[in-house]
């Protein structure tokens, strides 16, 4: 079977691919605005354990479901540091969320695909064109015009959608070095299962040293369906953007997750009454015009028969 062929085979449905895209574009402003309604009632640290804890349950629940419930233990260096990454990234998410609009954060935090290039170039070895690298600078420049008002107002807050995607772009960097080893839904519940265990210890060093931001405390009755919701979202989410790799290119499906930013516009304005302001959208103008040209350059310098090496994972 040609090169050619194996392609169109592997990418068989693109409109199907495309359809679950903006599905998942829809959907995870949605466990976002979940989370920052939770910060009025529980710490950030809090928040970030019982979400994780729950959306355990689910990964496990499939793997078990699909009989591959086997800790691969010959990968556990690689998955416990995809946990260390997972653990922060959901921390610095739920910091940020617990001042920031949902908007101004969500905005701030699609530098990841610009740094997962950086990444690229860096841990990888990849070679990246200096109209890309120019273009991924711009985009920061773009991050940078929405911090510089919110930091007057929310302090190192203001910076912690740069944290999540740097270390989110972490977290998909490494999960490169499992591809083809480990089955993807697997690397995404032990990952999550063992960022649980070290968010337990954050929020008990956190608890001991007096930190407000990392206090425990037990969440009401009503809050278990918030976090229940929130997991399963987060779980489609991921199941979502993974079938569509499967059956769209990435240089195809990468526009489509800026919808995230429509999205979470409107649910903030509609539930917290936020709404960008016009420096808010210059930056946002800015880090989406570098992203697709990041995405452009990269489709002209792949071969027709290639897939983008760039690939866009779904936010945390």
């Amino acid at each position: 079977m040609s090169e050619q062929a194996t392609f169109a085979q592997q990418h068989a449905n693109p409109r199907l691919g495309m359809i679950m895209m903006i599905s998942m574009a829809l959907l995870l402003p949605i466990m976002d605005t979940i989370g920052k309604y939770l910060t009025a009632f529980l710490s950030p640290g809090t928040i970030a354990l019982f979400r994780f804890v729950v959306q355990t349950v689910f990964f496990m629940a499939i793997l078990g479901a699909r009989k591959k419930l086997r800790f691969p233990i010959q990968h556990w260096r690689t998955l416990a540091l995809l946990g260390g990454f997972i653990c922060m990234t959901m921390l610095t998410l739920m910091l940020g969320l617990s001042v920031l609009p949902v908007a101004t954060f969500v905005a701030i935090f699609f530098v990841e695909p610009l740094i997962l290039v950086f990444f690229s170039i860096i841990f990888l070895g990849e070679k990246v064109g200096w109209r890309r690298i120019t273009a991924c600078c711009v985009g920061l420049l773009g991050a940078l015009i929405i911090i510089r008002p919110n930091y007057a107002s929310f302090g190192m807050y203001a910076i912690m959608p740069v944290f999540t995607a740097i270390f989110m772009a972490g977290y998909f960097t490494v999960t490169k070095q499992l591809q083809g080893k480990v089955d993807g839904i697997a690397v995404q519940g032990w990952a999550t299962l063992i960022g649980t265990g070290f968010l337990a210890i954050a929020i008990s060093a956190g608890s001991f040293a007096g930190l407000e931001d990392l206090q425990f405390s037990w969440p009401q009755a009503s809050h278990w369906g918030w976090f229940i919701l929130s997991a399963a979202i987060g779980v489609l989410a991921y199941t979502l953007i993974a079938e569509a790799f499967k059956r769209a290119p990435a240089s195809v499906l990468a526009p489509f997750q800026y919808i995230e930013i429509v999205a979470a516009t409107i649910l903030g304005y509609v539930v917290f009454g936020d709404f960008p302001d016009a420096l808010t959208w210059l930056g946002i103008a800015i880090i989406l015009s570098s992203g697709l040209y990041v995405f452009y350059r990269e489709q002209h310098a792949q071969s027709p028969t290639s897939n983008s090496s760039i690939e866009i994972p779904p936010s945390p």
